[in-house]
């Protein structure tokens, strides 16, 4: 993730890249910051209850900054 300009994280396909993705929006939307988030997903990833609960969080905050890309 060092070497490619714009990638800020590496998550693993745990799921907990949606949650990663969230945090980055939701600071994004509190500091008036006017950029998106893009967060890609396998669909293995998607039988994961954290990446679930980051969709509801995504949701329930409002986050339209945040999009979630599933291969």
């Amino acid at each position: 993730m060092h070497e490619t300009p714009g990638l800020e994280g590496c998550t693993g396909a745990l799921g907990e890249g949606l949650s990663y993705a969230n945090g980055i929006a939701f600071a994004a939307m509190v500091r008036n910051l006017d950029y998106r988030v893009y967060c890609m997903l396998g669909d293995g990833e998607l039988q994961e209850g954290q990446c679930w609960e980051g969709i509801r969080t995504a949701a329930a905050n409002c986050l339209s900054n945040v999009t979630a890309i599933v291969d």
